[in-house]
């Protein structure tokens, strides 16, 4: 068979697991293994890795000459010195990164998940915050073609870095077969039963990150516990534990007068339990001030549960009709349209419609279909 073309990729995002970006590069790469036979691919990286197929068309280059060197300094001596031996004809950034001073060819593509070194700075570790803002509008300018995940990112670019919209593709993520309705009460048993939690519960996903605003969600609940909301359910937060505002997320809870049977922090959770734990929430909730497209959402209406979510950028966009959105900063807010779908099951039935519909728009098949386009 004629091979097409040579294609690299930064594939350092396949030795983590659970964070958003991996999760894309995991999901997308499965799909292209099934999808695209006439190309081959070089998967690059600083660490080791599990290849996601055996065939012979995809290739591993793990290389690092300065162990433990920041993955900035890699790009620009091993990365740069593998593509150029490899003599690609396109080079796919899947790390909202590219090395600096490639020549014309190979062609280079740079995926852009968010503009977090922009426009919330304060919420990243110092020397995460300053090498995006050294490096990432330099990627951007350099790339010869821009993937951004939603409509609002690309905005973003345009008006932050001054990219013009001609060199923007939008591609949204998506979510996995894996993701689809249950039994809510099965599911909710089996995760009262792993966890130790109540089978009556409401789940957000993600981190301590200020960003994620999950302190909102905390005075929510009190407020709830406040008005003696007719059902008791317990908050759910699902997400890697450690990471620099964690304990003021978890004092917070004591703050607000509430305990552990309110809310519960369950670190992070295995892959094979999440698409049970989002069937069995009778909520899905979630309060973030800012993501470049927001998976969770996607997750949570291809579950078939209910979404109650802030109104920022890109939610509005992704959820559509599909789900409740309320002020960021608005505890009352959540705490008023979570008590509504609790409350009211012809909502909660037409949410639980509405969303399983949208998610249909957010396939991991239809991000790779993308991609190889764009590569071609």
């Amino acid at each position: 068979m004629l091979l097409l073309m040579r294609i690299g990729i930064d594939a350092r995002l396949l030795s983590v697991w659970r964070t958003g970006s991996s999760v894309y590069l995991h999901s997308v790469l499965q799909e292209l293994v099934r999808l695209d036979q006439r190309n081959q691919y070089y998967l690059y990286s600083n660490r080791d890795f599990a290849l996601p197929c055996d065939d012979p068309r995809w290739i591993k280059r793990v290389r690092a000459a300065i162990p433990y060197a920041p993955g900035t300094l890699w790009m620009q001596t091993d990365l740069k010195r593998m593509i150029r031996k490899d003599a690609l004809d396109v080079f796919w950034g899947a790390m909202q990164a590219i090395p600096l001073g490639l020549p014309s060819r190979p062609a280079t593509i740079l995926t852009v998940h968010d503009l977090i070194g922009v426009l919330f700075p304060k919420t990243l570790p110092r020397y995460t915050a300053t090498v995006l803002r050294l490096f990432d509008r330099r990627y951007a300018r350099q790339a010869g073609l821009l993937v951004a995940v939603s409509e609002a990112t690309a905005r973003d670019l345009e008006r932050l870095y001054g990219i013009p919209r001609s060199r923007i593709e939008v591609v949204y993520h998506g979510a996995r077969d894996e993701y689809q309705p249950r039994d809510p009460k099965t599911a909710a048993r089996h995760v009262a039963q792993k966890f130790g939690v109540s089978e009556d519960y409401i789940l957000t996903v993600g981190s301590a990150n200020p960003r994620k605003n999950v302190v909102t969600l905390i005075e929510a609940m009190k407020i709830l516990r406040r008005r003696g909301a007719p059902h008791h359910h317990q908050l759910l937060v699902a997400g890697p534990a450690g990471g620099w505002n964690e304990a003021k997320v978890r004092a917070s809870v004591g703050e607000q007068g509430l305990t552990q049977d309110d809310v519960r922090f369950l670190g992070f959770v295995a892959d094979e339990d999440m698409p049970l734990l989002y069937a069995g929430a009778a909520v899905f909730a979630f309060p973030s001030l800012y993501e470049g497209f927001g998976i969770p959402l996607v997750e949570a209406m291809a579950s078939g549960t209910p979404v109650v979510a802030a109104d920022a950028p890109p939610v509005p966009e992704i959820l559509g009709d599909a789900g409740i959105m309320v002020p960021p900063r608005s505890a009352e807010g959540f705490a008023d349209a979570i008590s509504r779908v609790i409350a009211d099951p012809a909502l909660r039935s037409d949410l639980v419609a509405r969303g399983l519909e949208r998610s249909q728009r957010f396939r991991w098949e239809l991000t790779a279909r993308q991609m190889l386009q764009i590569f071609e």
